[in-house]
């Protein structure tokens, strides 16, 4: 095999999924072009425009207009400054830049997912998870005008860098991807907890060697953007004073509201049904002292979302990538059982993505 040879799979996903979901957001919205909510259709092209709701429109304001509205804040600078970017030197309009970012980073993260599993378990696992990965309910985000593509790229980015022992520029990947989506920031857990399999738990050894400063840069990083706000706002940290504007209370509820009895949207149920499969992974992932590096993210991820992220849980649930791993091993030795929960996965997401697409509630 040539030495990029390995990329030939995760391309091929890529190549697969993107086809099949450009192909049904465009004929559904040429067969029914009508929106739950009213909104820019861009049918122009439909197959870009069905992939550009909700949040897509913030980022769309905050690369046209920067953060005119405060709670605007609550939305990362990097996706936005990159879309507008795009937009520039493309002629694209935005809103179909930033669906073609996402794409982009999509394409950047599958091969790095890919990579991270393969150098941890092997080509067949690493299949596996990827497709399993790539077919769960909620993956479609990864292919909208979201960031929660540039959060999967650079948190298996610095994976990647941090099992080869290169914790500085791991730090430095790690730290980009908080600048497109704060969650990304969880992913500094695995980092960390790499650098303690590295070197141990004596405070000395551990705080003054070099690699420290790879858990350093993300809040670095994450810094300049309070420093922005800061400079004009006079607020550095508007993006969590405002958090609860324009979604009020439901954007942070938790499981904990959901066992009080607090109602909440039917999506949000489902969101909490689907969230098993990831969590799943994570235990699984807990088990094997062999995967801790990559649990640590992943558990951390989730028990943040049970916490305050249900609203949002579909589409963060889907960045779990680590969770994927144990569920490729457990089913690559069930070959059986590997194809129908793929296609299972498939279907849902059509259904979701179908209803995306026509701007219901799906998030």
């Amino acid at each position: 095999m040539s030495r990029l040879g390995w990329a030939t799979f995760p391309v091929g996903v890529f190549l697969f999924t993107r086809a099949a979901i450009l192909a049904l957001t465009s004929w559904s919205l040429r067969m029914d072009p009508r929106l739950h909510f009213e909104g820019p259709p861009l049918l122009d092209v439909p197959s870009l425009g069905g992939l550009c709701r909700w949040d897509c429109l913030y980022y769309t304001h905050i690369a046209l207009e920067g953060y005119r509205e405060p709670f605007w804040t609550n939305f990362f600078p990097l996706f936005p400054l990159l879309g507008k970017g795009l937009s520039l030197v493309t002629g694209l309009s935005v809103p179909h830049a930033l669906v073609v970012l996402g794409n982009l980073a999509g394409l950047g993260a599958l091969l790095a997912v890919y990579r991270v599993f393969l150098e941890t378990e092997g080509e067949e696992v690493a299949r596996s998870g990827l497709i399993l990965f790539a077919s769960f309910p909620f993956a479609f985000f990864q292919a909208a005008g979201y960031p929660e593509s540039l959060m999967v790229l650079t948190s298996a980015g610095a994976m990647l860098l941090a099992m080869r022992g290169r914790h500085v520029t791991a730090g430095g990947v790690l730290g980009l991807g908080v600048l497109a989506r704060h969650l990304t920031i969880v992913a500094g857990l695995s980092l960390l907890a790499a650098q303690v399999k590295e070197r141990g738990l004596h405070p000395r050894r551990f705080l003054l060697h070099r690699a420290f400063l790879g858990l350093v840069l993300p809040f670095a990083l994450a810094s300049l953007y309070m420093l922005y706000l800061y400079a004009t706002r006079g607020e550095p940290f508007a993006w969590w004073t405002h958090r609860k504007e324009g979604w009020g209370d439901l954007a942070w509820f938790g499981l904990a509201d959901l066992l009080r009895g607090q109602s909440l949207p039917l999506e949000v149920y489902l969101y909490v049904l689907l969230s098993l499969v990831p969590a799943a992974g994570t235990v699984m992932l807990l088990r094997e002292p062999r995967w801790r590096v990559l649990a640590a993210f992943a558990a951390g991820l989730m028990l943040t979302l049970w916490t305050v992220g249900l609203a949002g849980l579909g589409r963060y649930s889907a960045s779990c990538w680590p969770a994927f791993l144990p569920l490729g091993a457990w089913l690559a030795r069930r070959p059986a059982l590997l194809m129908p929960s793929v296609c299972a996965g498939a279907l849902l997401q059509g259904m979701f993505l179908f209803l995306f697409a026509h701007w219901y509630n799906v998030n």
